[in-house]
């Protein structure tokens, strides 16, 4: 009798307690990017490691690597779709997925409030979709970090006759260095980590970016003009592997997507609202803010997109949209 009653309680405790303690568990979720700490995507990380906490009575959690601490941009994002790093930014999807591109092309995007009906389409939801599809992960939440400008260090360039006489450095994967194709410049590839010495000692006139990103990597001290070309508008999104989104139950994949969603919304926000107190900053550190005529550039963009036919379909959306 006593081992019926021993067998029939472990029976019990097998059936009851494993699936207690896994909805019990506390995870922690490794996040890597390479900003600095100060920057909108880190506060924006920081903010969702909360919400996870609240809404999921403290089991899930985020321990965040910034500023390349685990790895650079395109060593974490490797690392997300092996499944030995749980989350991390993706700024595009182009490799493979070509058409995905057509969100960072040259002026797909008139201003802040295009980008934010665009997040309200059926096309950006199509876009999410495919992006998890071909990369391989599960692609959550877009944001915006800001439109991108040039800095030059000697030459006050505002025409694309003036660009070709720059060395502009560009980021070493498309689409971004049509940059150089749009504006009429000579792109020359560099990491961000290299590119203050080499704008500094004159290996390069120019580069361009975000506000945010001008001011954290104090590119001010050593570029004179700011011009304002709104050229790109820099977007990117979270990133989750596979492995780390199948292991979810139900109701968490629900939290993290709701989490994230506000993730992202609250880096497009602050971005605004951060801008105008950037560009005062920066122009109270010494530098020239020099507005343009955008139309000539603009009119390079059939450059671009005939370079890239795949843009075509998801940029006449974006276009479409008033």
């Amino acid at each position: 009798m006593f081992k019926a009653a021993l067998a029939a309680l472990t029976a019990a405790l097998t059936l009851s307690l494993p699936g207690q303690a896994l909805a019990q568990a506390a995870r922690s979720f490794k996040v890597a990017h390479v900003f600095a700490i100060d920057h909108p995507v880190h506060q924006g990380l920081l903010k969702a490691n909360e919400q996870l906490k609240q809404k999921s009575g403290g089991r899930l959690e985020l321990t965040i690597f910034p500023a390349g601490t685990f790895a650079n941009y395109q060593g974490a994002l490797q690392a997300v779709r092996l499944g030995t790093l749980d989350m991390a930014p993706l700024d595009t999807a182009i490799e493979q997925y070509p058409e995905s591109g057509a969100l960072l092309a040259p002026y797909a995007f008139r201003d802040y409030d295009h980008w934010k009906k665009f997040k309200a389409s059926a096309p950006y939801q199509e876009l999410l979709a495919n992006i998890s599809e071909k990369v391989g992960v599960k692609q959550l939440a877009m944001y915006t970090f800001g439109f991108r400008h040039v800095t030059t260090g000697k030459v006050k360039a505002t025409t694309p006759a003036d660009f070709q006489k720059l060395k502009l450095r560009v980021v070493n994967f498309a689409p971004y260095p049509e940059v150089a194709t749009v504006l009429g410049a000579n792109g020359m590839p560099l990491p961000i980590g290299d590119l203050y010495l080499a704008l500094a000692n004159g290996v390069v006139d120019g580069q361009e970016n975000p506000f945010t990103q001008i001011q954290t990597m104090k590119f001010n001290e050593v570029q004179k003009y700011l011009i304002l070309t709104s050229h790109i508008l820099a977007t990117s999104g979270t990133v989750m592997s596979r492995r780390a989104w199948g292991s979810l139950s139900d109701q968490d994949k629900a939290i993290f997507e709701e989490v994230f969603r506000a993730q992202a919304d609250w880096i497009d926000a602050e971005v605004v609202t951060n801008e105008a107190r950037l560009l005062a900053d920066l122009k109270a550190k010494g530098m020239e803010v020099v507005e343009v005529d955008k139309a000539p550039f603009q009119a390079r963009v059939p450059l671009v997109l005939a370079k890239y036919p795949a843009f075509g379909k998801l940029y006449g959306q974006i276009q479409a949209i008033k």
